[in-house]
């Protein structure tokens, strides 16, 4: 599908989440550059974590536990929910494991085909 078509396909999912654009968070390196993004949402009555990215030349820095962090903790203080959901495509490894560290359960898998 490459870069672009991809990249519009994420920002068209990300406009049809119910929960308002201010629970949106971005995270920024020392030096002011853009490192990243969480997306705080509700899914289907449960709130969860939309959608998580991290620029690519940031990676590997830890700013994707500390953004998962920040999207959890503003959903479980702020939005006061007792349960957080969150998934990522079956390939995406090193998001898995990211969810695994923040001690999210893992109840399933899902694969994203982009054709």
């Amino acid at each position: 599908m490459g870069r672009e078509a991809t990249a519009r396909f994420e920002v068209e999912q990300t406009r049809d989440f119910p929960a308002p654009r201010e629970w949106w968070r971005a995270a920024y390196t020392p030096g002011g550059e853009p490192a990243g993004f969480v997306l705080p949402t509700r899914d289907g009555g449960l709130h969860a974590v939309g959608y998580l990215g991290v620029v690519p030349e940031h990676r590997g820095r830890g700013y994707v536990d500390d953004l998962l962090g920040v999207g959890t903790r503003f959903l479980a203080v702020e939005q006061d929910a007792d349960r957080i959901v969150a998934n990522t495509d079956v390939g995406n490894l090193p998001m898995a494991a990211a969810f695994a560290r923040a001690g999210y359960a893992d109840t399933g898998r899902h694969r994203l085909d982009l054709v």
